[in-house]
């Protein structure tokens, strides 16, 4: 069985907010094997356990996914290469992410202190006429 060599040298991701969840975007450098056919995103809420079934699989010759609308939570990702026969390289570097997408709680007293910058805007107002 041919193995594949699986260097990550890159392998980077953002968070985009959204209303309940996130989206999460990858991104790695490129194998370089003639017989590469892609590769398989694998995700998990603990790390070093991951299920057998990715999360995506990337063609050969993207270096880029995004996962939308990701729940609340903590999350670990791997990366593998796969090539033409199926043999599939051991995981990248595992990355993790905890996304909260919870909004901040508002303003208090905002009114008051607005109220506030009024009055004391009007007591240096001096009419001229």
């Amino acid at each position: 069985m041919k193995k594949l060599l699986f260097g990550v040298i890159a392998f980077f991701f953002m968070c985009g907010m959204a209303c309940a969840a996130s989206n999460v975007t990858f991104e790695w450098d490129a194998n370089s094997e003639s017989d590469l056919a892609g590769y398989r995103l694998y995700q998990s809420q603990v790390s070093g356990s991951y299920t057998d079934v990715p999360v995506v699989t990337i063609p050969a010759g993207t270096e880029t996914t995004t996962l939308l609308d990701v729940p609340d939570g903590t999350y670990f990702w791997v990366l593998t290469a796969y090539d033409t026969n199926e043999n599939e390289s051991g995981p990248s570097n595992e990355v993790t992410k905890t996304i909260d997408s919870t909004p901040p709680e508002p303003p208090k007293n905002f009114l008051l202190k607005l109220i506030q910058k009024i009055i004391a805007w009007l007591r240096g107002f001096r009419y001229v006429s």
